[in-house]
């Protein structure tokens, strides 16, 4: 039997670089969500006038059009800066790949709000929603992945999921500075908010050069002193080294199998029967994200709210509501939500084993239904009461609305984003997260076009189609067991096989620290 190896507690060193490196998730969710309450404000609709539902679409999906493009830029970069770093062998932090791609996007995402805030006609403003669109698109890629790989194996389920939470925080502050910015006059109604999309960007710049290297990224690169340096600040402080040794070698025993049987390449993506399965999974869970309708929602809920009849100030007082209900629900699932795939991973199951034990498929069917009853019920009081006087039936429907952000935050939210580089062999981490990302921008920015038009000719009857696409996401079967060989199952496992030139070895590294 293995022994039993004392887990740490999460150091403030590791949760102070999570958080930080979790403000550019926090970058996404204004950029994003900005343009929901900028949209609503009648100054902006008289500026740009005429203000189209046709306008109104491209000047949303414009967005994602540009988040494509970062995602590729990210899923490059995180490669290529890395063999840049290998060919030069420089040794100073800023050449962390995660950490050069991240300031990357901090200085586009700056650009592009000073862009939006000074806009003067509406292809400025759609120019520079491209450019935030990139920016947030890096972001989207690179700090999940950065975050799961200096987080413990104990927390790395938590830490990962700090970015879905902070997009939806993120998402909620833009909608309460659009809140009350309504209650200003003239441009400031909507220039100040999309100013507020700089404030973010100039926070991660400041901060970016203390953040510490990834320990994966530098074992990948071969070196393992560096790495178990990082290692042990990250993870260590209890006292007790045999957590973090036992890390370190399943860590680096790991990367080294693969990189030994495997190249990162795009066609290594889908050489391997196990990676194809990765790559089906990875697309299917982020496209069932945007089919469900979700950002439909977010962005759109403004008009949703005046076709029940709100008018003035609810419309953005209710937009920043909804704007809480989805991370009040994230933290809950969070906290919650991630106990038993914690536990089973503590107790030595791998992770490929403890993804697809942990319940992920159960939760993502059982998500999709409940959103099929909760968008036919949407459907069925909007068009039922929406013209009509019944204030209680309305009442119900935004109800609903919300109700929708919460199942969303607790099912699809809690997994795509802490679910797809984890099933990732770091071989292909990159890309294969790369093409399931841009599987699911790919879809919102079809719905972003269509939706305002759809809602201006169909109205309430649009709901229809996210009632099937949920229903077909609760029925479909994603998940698979891949089968890809592990050579260490779990830290006990690995503190047990530690042969005693190795603890040394180690321990020398210490002394030289």
């Amino acid at each position: 039997m293995a022994p039993h190896i004392k887990t740490p507690r999460v150091n403030a060193y590791t949760w102070g670089c999570s958080l930080f490196a979790a403000v550019g998730s926090l970058l996404y969710g204004i950029d994003s969500g900005i343009v929901s309450t900028t949209i609503a404000q009648k100054s902006f609709v008289e500026y740009f006038a005429p203000f189209t539902p046709s306008v109104k679409g491209a000047l949303v999906s414009t967005f994602g059009a540009g988040s494509v493009f970062g995602v590729f830029f990210a899923g490059w970069s995180a490669d290529y800066l890395g063999w840049l770093v290998v060919k030069q062998r420089k040794q100073t932090k800023s050449e962390n790949s995660r950490k050069k791609t991240i300031m990357i996007a901090a200085i586009i995402a700056l650009i592009a709000g000073i862009i939006q805030a000074a806009a003067v006609h509406m292809g400025m403003l759609i120019c520079g929603r491209i450019i935030g669109g990139f920016a947030v698109g890096i972001m989207n890629m690179t700090i999940p992945i950065y975050n799961s790989e200096i987080a413990p194996p104990h927390k790395r389920g938590m830490i990962s999921g700090l970015h879905a939470q902070f997009v939806g925080i993120g998402f909620a502050i833009a909608n309460w500075v659009g809140f009350g910015c309504s209650y200003a006059s003239g441009q400031f109604q909507w220039r100040f908010p999309l100013a507020v999309q700089c404030l973010p960007a100039i926070i991660v710049l400041v901060g970016i050069f203390w953040l510490p290297y990834s320990p994966r990224w530098l074992l990948e690169q071969e070196r393992d002193e560096e790495a178990y340096a990082v290692i042990k600040r990250l993870h260590g402080g209890s006292g007790d080294d045999t957590f973090f040794r036992a890390e370190f070698t399943q860590m680096r025993d790991q990367l080294r199998f693969e990189k030994s049987v495997q190249k990162a390449g795009w066609k290594e993506c889908f050489a391997t029967k196990s990676n194809r399965k990765r790559i089906l999974l990875a697309v299917l869970v982020q496209a069932f994200t945007q089919l469900s309708g979700i950002n439909v929602i977010n962005y759109y809920q403004t008009d949703l709210y005046k076709s029940l009849g709100q008018t003035g100030h609810n419309v953005t007082l209710l937009a920043g509501v909804y704007g809480l209900v989805g991370p009040i629900a994230n933290v809950i699932c969070l906290k919650y939500g991630m106990s038993r795939y914690l536990r089973r991973e503590l107790q030595g199951s791998t992770l490929t084993h403890a993804v697809d034990t942990w319940g992920r498929k159960k939760t993502l069917w059982i998500t999709g239904l409940i959103m099929t009853l909760d968008m036919a019920l949407v459907m069925a009081l909007s068009g039922a009461y929406g013209k009509s006087d019944n204030q209680i039936a309305k009442g119900f429907s935004i109800a609903f609305i919300f109700c929708f952000s919460i199942i969303y935050s607790l099912g699809y939210n809690s997994i795509h984003y802490i679910y797809v580089p984890e099933i990732m062999t770091m071989a292909i981490r990159s890309k294969g997260s790369a093409i399931s990302v841009i599987s699911n921008v790919l879809i919102n920015i079809v719905f972003n076009q269509v939706s305002p038009i759809a809602f201006s000719e169909v109205g309430y009857k649009y709901y229809s189609l996210f009632i099937c696409t949920n229903l077909i996401g609760a029925i479909t079967e994603i998940a698979h067991i891949f089968g890809d060989e592990v050579i260490v199952a779990d830290l006990a496992t690995v503190k047990g096989k530690l042969p005693e030139e190795e603890v040394h070895e180690m321990e020398v590294v210490d002394d030289k620290k």
